[in-house]
């Protein structure tokens, strides 16, 4: 999800790096396939199509823009200038907010000698319980990302080790 929106040739740049990793993912889910395609013996109906046969003709027949259909990532990026006011700069825990849906579990146990949280706090611990996200992994693209070329990784739920948080 792209948060920052000050450097679209640094954005476009990181957009063709992400395009590029995707393809070289198909390519290689591509060549496993091929790989245990050549290790099945050849069926004894020579002249019978079969649901594989059918698929390594589809394909046969893709195109570099059809490979798209292998995306790893849906990209979220608003073209206008309303939508984009929504997510500039927007906080990691309302980015979880917006894509995934709220739910709770129980908090980890404090280690021994250790305090509870004081003040509460629905992500660490309030009264026992923390606030934890279900739904899409987020890699929000910020600031930083146009310098470093990189997303930052949101976590939905925090480890078990007791004062952590989302």
């Amino acid at each position: 999800m792209r948060t920052d929106f000050s450097d679209e040739a640094a954005w476009l740049a990181f957009c063709r790096l992400v395009k590029e990793g995707e393809q070289e993912f198909a390519a290689s889910l591509s060549a496993e396939e091929d790989d245990a395609t050549m290790d099945e013996p050849e069926p004894s109906s020579a002249g019978h199509i079969t649901a594989a046969t059918m698929a390594e003709e589809d394909d046969s027949d893709q195109s570099d823009d059809e490979t798209s259909l292998h995306a790893v990532f849906h990209v979220v990026n608003p073209s206008l200038p309303q939508e984009r006011a929504l997510l500039s700069n927007i906080s990691n825990l309302s980015a979880l907010r917006l894509f995934n849906d709220v739910d709770v579990r129980r908090a980890p146990t404090p280690p021994p000698d250790t305090k509870r949280i004081n003040p509460k706090n629905r992500l660490v611990d309030s009264d026992g319980w923390q606030e934890v996200y279900v739904g899409k992994n987020l890699w929000i693209y910020d600031a930083k990302s146009n310098s470093d070329h990189c997303v930052r990784v949101v976590s939905q739920t925090s480890s078990d080790m007791y004062g952590t948080a989302t």
